[in-house]
């Protein structure tokens, strides 16, 4: 590093690169410098001509007239850290905390005095059209960190918009299956846009409410269920303490959806009912599909499945294919596994390939793997053996090799495989697959009753005693039991 450098330009330099939210070519393209040479000069690593530095004030519209005096600050600061670094030379305490007090309020005042005088901010009547503008500041804030994010919604007021808020709350919702961590972190964004919308405070309060709703639900789908439940009660306070400013904008069946959801995820499943009944009749039209999948799998938890199949049904017309693929794709896929469950896959066979085809698109390999298990039961239900079997044991080696293992889906083809196997009377091959599922056991983490319940099946058929009938009544706890982990076996052998 050269000796002639002058460090406090520099530092100005620095502040004028970092005072905006472009990026260094953006930098370089708005002061005509060479990208090449504004690291250089950001660095440290050469001389910064004059004229450079005054073409940064310009960009910035901080006038030239003040790059001297915000120099003689920079060096205030640096003197006043020199003194403190070294023993011999430190200052006074009072006159230290003096002259940095000086200093900061000399910067302070430099840097007001280049930005045009703020005006009072007085907040806008929320609109519908509101959300025109949210959508193109969304695409300023997509591109960036979540750290820079967060600065930007600080620092700008265009950004501290109910609008902004609601979209970034939705985007949490929509990257939530693939990207839990991305949820919350959006979902965080969300609520400090609505902590700092200006305007009515009861408004603001029910901003916030909405957001801490979608906080609630990014907790919950990273398995933060006792965050996801204080949160959720959190945006309750918040939502009902500022319905009387709320001037309808905000959907309400969202908050209904979310609070259906984790009341499910809690295995409180008669709030999860109303909850969802409450957002199937506030519905505004552009949800039903992914409404009536919620209520489909609190059916299946309260173990009605015909119910739940039904329900499903009457979903699938509702679900854009092309704008949902991955709601497309649960609802059908979960009413083939529930056609399967009933005993009327031949119903299920002819709707295989729409699945198959739904799956592929997505490209995710677990989605792929169970397609295929799904392929192995309505061919198990209609009679092709070999094929099941095949399907089974396919689906069986790709659960369990997979980091961690899917011991839940393991588990379950492992029993549907033991169900072909019993049905053709094949009993050693059912004590030797119960064998290959012992490592199970040792495996962490499935839910005790799961786990007493695939124990009793292993004995009976290590015993030669297991039966179809057995089989069948673990397979359908299983599925139950992945809703309600309080669920005890015995409370599932009226299947």
């Amino acid at each position: 590093m050269s000796d002639k450098v002058d460090h406090d330009a520099r530092l100005v330099y620095v502040l004028l690169r970092y005072s905006d939210y472009l990026d260094q070519a953006g930098f370089s393209s708005a002061t005509r410098t060479a990208a090449s040479q504004v690291s250089l000069y950001l660095r440290g690593e050469r001389t910064l001509p004059e004229d450079i530095l005054e073409r940064a004030a310009d960009a910035r519209g901080f006038p030239r007239v003040l790059l001297r005096p915000a120099k003689r600050a920079i060096r205030s600061f640096r003197a006043a850290a020199k003194g403190w670094s070294r023993a011999d030379r430190i200052l006074a305490e009072t006159f230290f905390a003096d002259l940095l007090a000086l200093s900061g309020e000399a910067l302070e005042v430099i840097f007001a005095a280049g930005a045009p005088a703020a005006e009072p901010r007085v907040p806008a009547v929320p609109r519908a059209e509101d959300r025109d503008a949210a959508a193109g500041l969304w695409l300023k804030l997509e591109r960036r960190n979540p750290r820079q994010r967060l600065a930007m919604v600080e620092e700008i007021e265009e950004f501290q918009s109910w609008a902004v808020s609601e979209l970034v709350s939705a985007k949490s919702i929509e990257v939530a299956p693939s990207s839990p961590a991305q949820a919350l972190e959006l979902a965080g964004l969300a609520l400090r846009i609505a902590e700092l919308c200006a305007g009515d405070k009861l408004l603001r309060q029910r901003a916030e409410g909405y957001a801490w709703f979608h906080v609630a639900n990014a907790r919950r789908v990273v398995n933060d269920l006792p965050g996801s439940g204080a949160a959720l009660e959190t945006a309750i306070k918040l939502w009902e303490s500022g319905a009387p400013g709320d001037p309808g904008l905000l959907d309400e069946t969202w908050v209904f959806w979310i609070e259906a959801t984790i009341r499910d995820a809690q295995s409180r499943f008669p709030e999860a009912r109303k909850r969802i009944e409450q957002a199937l009749a506030a519905d505004r039209g552009n949800l039903r599909g992914k409404l009536l999948l919620t209520k489909a799998q609190i059916l299946g938890a309260l173990g009605d499945i015909e119910g739940s199949t039904e329900v499903l049904r009457e979903a699938i017309p509702h679900v854009d294919e092309e704008r949902e693929p991955r709601t497309a794709l649960g609802v059908r896929y979960q009413f083939l596994r529930n056609l399967c469950l009933q005993d009327r896959a031949v119903e299920a066979a002819p709707h295989l390939r729409e699945v198959e085809a739904l799956a592929e698109r997505l490209g995710q390999k677990m989605d792929l793997v169970r397609v295929t298990f799904l392929g192995g039961l309505i061919a198990a239900g209609t009679g092709r053996v070999e094929e099941a079997e095949e399907a089974f044991e396919k689906a069986r080696r790709s659960f369990a090799s997979v980091e961690p293992p899917l011991v839940l889906d393991y588990a379950l083809v492992s029993l549907e495989l033991a169900l072909l196997l019993l049905g053709q009377n094949r009993l050693p091959q059912v004590s030797t697959l119960a064998d290959q599922m012992a490592w199970i056991f040792t495996h962490q983490g499935m839910q005790p009753e799961a786990l007493a319940a695939i124990r009793i099946f292993c004995e009976a058929a290590g015993r030669g005693a297991a039966t179809v009938e057995l089989a069948r009544r673990v397979i359908r706890f299983l599925d139950r039991s992945q809703h309600d982990p309080g669920l005890k076996f015995e409370e599932a052998e009226v299947l």
